[in-house]
């Protein structure tokens, strides 16, 4: 199997859980209106845990092996990152539109893409180099009605983008110590202990009948694209993965004007475009790459049988 390969999986396995992870975004959109932050983060971990029980129940690892980690610190700095992330997504979400807060959140693949090369010294390339440049072009057309007036919402979107990136980073490392179900169970388990102490500070409001299938979905919806996240971090660099994050806004642009009737600006629809075409550019340049060095392989192994002297 080409070593190229399962980066091109990892690659679309966290493609699939940026989908998710948006439909889980706009329950809670919907949801921020009339509940606590951290009362959402709570909810959202606690059912949460039924994908992870479902990983367990398939997965290979069993007992102690499913609990036990190599590197705990770092797994506990990691849960204390998804939990700033979600939260101050949450907050940035109650005040701005759902497109606004994912839009200014763009700044986190950057962010992936430079702590990768540079903090965990995965290689660079020039392809890279064109994706995100032609990612940030798209970011800035997005970010740019906001430079003239920075709210506290806005910074605060800002500052989740920052807890996400070096959440994944984090992630990205665990994945060569401990097993995808380790580093979800730990992950979920940090969160839901950080938003059960924080949940006094910002009140508890008990759902109401309409709103629990709602928040069953929200959950649901965190909890498998964690699981998405940590298989394809495991998988592919988060250099590869970071542009990829760019389609987050074309998901919020959808769930914003088809359930939220919330307007998208003609620069962030454009900015958009390059965003998106950045991410299928990269991913199609993984898979024509995988698909080359399978060939190459096969044809090396062919051409390495035909000059074996034949058996007399």
């Amino acid at each position: 199997m080409s070593t190229s390969r399962p980066q091109t999986q990892g690659i679309l396995i966290y493609a699939l859980g940026i989908g998710v992870f948006a439909t889980m975004d706009a329950l809670a959109k919907h949801l921020s209106r009339d509940y606590p932050v951290f009362e959402l983060v709570l909810l959202r971990v606690i059912v949460g845990y039924l994908p992870i029980l479902i990983q367990y129940r398939l997965g290979p690892e069993r007992g102690w092996q499913a609990v036990r980690s190599r590197t705990p610190g770092l797994q506990l700095l990691r849960g204390g990152l998804m939990l700033a992330s979600a939260a101050t997504f949450l907050l940035s979400l109650s005040r701005l539109t759902l497109a606004d807060a994912t839009a200014l959140s763009l700044i986190a693949p950057l962010l992936m893409a430079v702590f990768g090369v540079y903090v965990l010294r995965e290689p660079s390339s020039r392809q890279l180099s064109l994706t995100i440049a032609v990612a940030i072009a798209g970011a800035l057309l997005i970010v740019h009605p906001y430079l003239a007036d920075l709210s506290v919402y806005v910074l605060v979107a800002c500052l989740s983008a920052i807890f996400y990136a070096l959440a994944a980073v984090t992630t990205r490392k665990l994945g060569q110590s401990d097993p995808s179900i380790v580093t979800a169970l730990w992950g979920n388990t940090t969160m839901l202990a950080g938003a059960a102490a924080l949940v006094g500070l910002t009140g508890w409001t008990w759902p109401v009948e309409d709103d629990w299938l709602p928040v069953l979905g929200m959950g649901l919806a965190g909890g498998l694209a964690n699981i998405l996240y940590i298989v394809g971090l495991r998988r592919s660099r988060v250099s590869d993965v970071a542009v990829m994050d760019y389609t987050s806004f074309a998901w919020a642009a959808a769930f914003g004007i088809l359930v939220f009737r919330e307007p998208v600006s003609a620069a962030s629809l454009l900015g958009a475009g390059l965003i998106v075409g950045s991410g299928a550019y990269s991913a199609f340049h993984k898979l024509r790459r995988s698909g080359a060095g399978a060939s190459s392989k096969l044809v090396a192994r062919s051409r390495g049988r035909s000059l074996q002297p034949s058996a007399q």
